[in-house]
């Protein structure tokens, strides 16, 4: 950016980052212009005639046009108003009946996936030790009876746990 081409009164832009930190500009006015092409805002930042900010500590900020800045702003903007969303979405995940829900559906199906899991076990257990023949019998008759005994001793178990603790 040339800065001599700037007016003194004028709004432009100041760049800051847009990677993954996010994005960051701000519209500033100029108050000086110097003879060399020293540009000095409103804050008091000064930067040079390329539009790179002087004596800065670290990582330096630039002047860009006010299309660029306002881009950037209504980027990091919109970022924020999503972030703002999926808090609220959050809040109200935590409130009391959803969690309880929620908690309640990944408690059963923990307990179905895991009947499931120790009834094939089983299965297989009693089919090695020649305890069951698959030809004769049907297995899936069997894996379901398993299945549901495991599932209602897991309820009990809950139920006893859940009365324990209040």
């Amino acid at each position: 950016m040339d800065s001599f081409q700037l007016k003194i009164g004028e709004r432009i832009g100041v760049f800051f980052y847009d990677d993954w930190r996010g994005s960051k500009a701000v519209i500033d006015e100029i108050e000086d212009i110097s003879v060399n092409g020293t540009v000095t805002l409103k804050s008091g930042i000064r930067y040079n005639k390329l539009g790179q900010q002087v004596g800065a500590l670290g990582e330096g900020t630039y002047l860009c046009t006010l299309e660029k800045a306002q881009e950037i702003i209504n980027k990091s903007s919109l970022k924020t108003e999503k972030a703002s969303e999926r808090q609220k979405e959050n809040q109200e995940d935590k409130s009391g009946d959803n969690l309880v829900e929620k908690k309640c559906d990944r408690i059963s199906q923990n307990h179905h996936h895991a009947a499931k899991l120790a009834a094939q076990s089983a299965i297989k257990m009693l089919i090695q030790h020649g305890l069951f023949n698959s030809a004769d019998a049907n297995i899936d008759v069997l894996a379901t009876k398993i299945e549901e005994l495991i599932l209602s001793d897991l309820e009990k178990l809950g139920k006893k746990n859940s009365h324990e603790t209040r």
